[in-house]
C-alpha cells in the first residue's frame, strides 16, 4: 500500500547549501523528519552486518565462485574441480565463499560443507578426522583417534559416496590453504584433489589463502595431475571500488520491507553524497592498504556519519583533514610491525649520506642482528626485504627517479617519507622525561634502542 500510493516519479533532493548555517539546518530537518525511519535503518544495517551471506560487496567475484560450485556440482564435466581464491586480508575472500554456499543452499537443500583451517591441525590424520566428524554426526561408526590415515581416508570416501546416492553434494573449504601445504608430503591434499577427480563423486574443493605464491609451495605429483582455477580478491584500489563497497554495506534495497519508496530513495542519495564528501579524506587510507571494515566503522552510527559528512561546509572540512591526515599518518607508524621500525629506523640513520637503498638497509641492519643474535634472531635478509617492500606499497617509503633503468631494485635509491616523524621519536628517547604520550620506539628492543644511541 506504501508503494502504490507513488506513483508519480522521484524527484532527486535538493542540494544542501554550502553556507554552513543553512547547511546544517537543512540536513537537521530531514533528519528529525526521518528520525523514526532512521532509527529502524541503524537496526537492519545492524542485522544485515551481522549475517554476511546475506549480501556480498565483491558481486562480481561471488559471481565467478558461485559459477565454478554450481558447474563442478551440477555434474558438468570440468577439467578442474578445484579452486584457488587468493587474496590480501579482509579482502572479502571468506564472505564470498559464505555467499556462495548460502546461495548453493537455496537451490539445494542436500549440499554438504565441510571446513578446515590448515594452522589448526599438526598432521594430516587430525586435519582427515575432523572433516570425517563434521558429517558423521549420526553415524554409528567414526574413525578410531588411533588408526591410520590411510584407513580413515578409506572410511571418508566410503562416507562420501554414500552420500552422494542421496543426491548430495559436497564442498569442502580449505581455509589456511598455506598451511596444508607445510603437511607430511601433502598427502592429505592429494588425496582430496584424487577424490575430486572421481567421476561418480560431487565435490568441490576450495582453497582460501592470503599467500598469492602458494602454489609454488605445492609438490610436483599434485601440480602435474591435478589442475585448479584461480580468483583473485583485492583490497580497494581507489575512490570507485570504496565507494561500492560501502554503498553495499549503508544502502537500502529498492524493497526493503518497511519504508516507503521514497525515504529509501533519499536515504540511499544521502548516502552517496556522504561516501563522496568523505572520500578526499580517505584517499591516503586506500593508498595504504585499509581494509573495508576500517572505512565501515567511520561510517557507524549511520546518522552521526551524515552528520559529520554532510553537516560541515566543505572549506572547514578540507582545513581540518590538513591536520587528521599527520594524526592519522602517526597511528598507523605506531602499528608497524617490528621489522618494519627498524627498516624505517635505517633511513633516518642513513638520511645524510649520499645515496639510501635497500642494500645499504640491509647491509647495516644485518650487522645489527649479528651482534645482538639472540634478541634479533627472528630478522633475516628475506624478512626485511619483504619489510621494506611493504613500506613500499604502504607510500611510506618511495624509490628515487633514476637516469639509468638497469639499476637493480635493491641498489636503487630511495627516500623516506616519515624522516621527521621518526627524528622526534628518536629526539624523545634521549630525554630524561619523555613529553609523548605513546613513543612506539620504547617498545623496541633494548638492543635496538642501544643502537639508536650510538647514532
Amino acid at each position: 500500500a506504501l508503494r502504490a500510493m507513488e506513483s508519480t516519479p522521484r524527484k532527486r533532493l535538493r542540494p544542501l547549501s554550502d553556507d554552513p548555517a543553512q547547511r546544517k539546518r537543512q540536513l537537521e530537518a530531514w533528519i528529525c523528519g526521518n528520525r523514526f525511519q532512521l532509527d529502524k535503518v541503524e537496526r537492519l544495517l545492524t542485522q544485515r552486518w551481522q549475517e554476511p551471506t546475506l549480501f556480498g560487496e565483491q558481486r562480481q567475484l561471488c559471481d565467478k565462485v558461485l559459477q565454478v560450485m554450481r558447474r563442478v556440482l551440477g555434474g558438468e564435466s570440468a577439467e578442474s574441480k578445484s579452486l584457488l581464491l587468493l587474496g590480501e586480508a579482509g579482502s572479502g575472500k571468506t564472505q564470498a565463499v559464505d555467499w556462495c554456499l548460502q546461495k548453493l543452499k537455496e537451490e539445494n537443500k542436500n549440499i554438504i560443507t565441510l571446513r578446515a583451517r590448515g594452522d589448526l591441525y599438526a598432521s594430516n590424520v587430525e586435519c582427515l578426522r575432523h572433516l570425517a566428524q563434521q558429517i558423521a554426526g549420526q553415524l554409528m561408526t567414526v574413525p578410531q583417534s588411533t588408526g591410520s590415515f590411510e584407513g580413515s581416508m578409506e572410511w571418508f570416501r566410503c562416507i562420501l559416496k554414500e552420500s552422494f546416492q542421496r543426491d548430495s553434494a559436497v564442498v569442502i573449504v580449505l581455509d589456511r590453504f598455506e598451511h596444508f601445504c607445510g603437511m607430511a608430503r601433502q598427502t592429505l591434499l592429494y588425496n582430496l584433489f584424487n577424490l575430486a577427480q572421481d567421476l561418480s563423486v560431487r565435490l568441490c574443493i576450495v582453497g582460501v589463502s592470503e599467500k598469492f605464491d602458494v602454489t609454488c609451495q605445492l609438490e610436483k605429483r599434485i601440480l602435474s595431475r591435478f589442475s585448479m582455477e584461480y580468483l583473485f580478491a583485492f583490497l580497494p584500489r581507489d575512490a570507485k571500488e570504496l565507494t561500492q563497497v560501502l554503498e553495499c554495506k549503508l544502502t537500502l534495497p529498492e524493497d526493503a520491507p518497511g519504508f516507503t519508496t521514497s525515504f529509501v530513495y533519499d536515504f540511499n542519495q544521502r548516502i552517496a553524497e556522504a561516501i563522496a564528501a568523505r572520500l578526499p579524506q580517505w584517499m591516503q587510507d586506500i593508498e595504504l592498504g585499509r581494509k573495508p571494515t576500517w572505512f565501515l566503522w567511520q561510517c557507524l552510527p549511520v546518522v552521526g556519519f551524515l552528520r559529520r559528512a554532510l553537516g560541515d561546509a566543505p572549506e572547514a572540512t578540507k582545513q581540518r583533514t590538513l591536520g587528521e591526515d599527520a594524526q592519522r599518518r602517526r597511528l598507523f607508524l605506531r602499528g608497524l610491525a617490528e621489522c618494519e621500525h627498524l627498516v624505517l629506523l635505517s633511513l633516518f640513520r642513513q638520511r645524510a649520506a649520499k645515496v639510501r637503498s635497500l642494500s645499504t638497509v640491509l647491509f647495516e641492519l644485518l650487522r645489527l642482528v649479528e651482534c645482538n643474535g639472540k634478541v634479533l634472531a627472528g630478522h633475516t635478509e628475506e624478512s626485511l626485504s619483504a619489510a621494506f617492500f611493504r613500506l613500499i606499497s604502504y607510500k611510506l617509503v618511495a624509490f628515487s627517479p633514476v637516469s639509468n633503468s638497469d639499476v637493480s631494485t635493491r641498489y636503487r635509491p630511495c627516500e623516506s617519507e616519515v624522516d621527521e616523524e621518526y627524528r622526534q621519536w628518536v629526539e624523545d628517547m634521549a630525554k630524561k622525561q619523555s613529553a609523548m604520550l605513546h613513543n612506539p620506539l620504547k617498545d623496541l628492543p633494548e638492543a635496538v634502542q642501544s643502537w639508536l644511541r650510538t647514532e
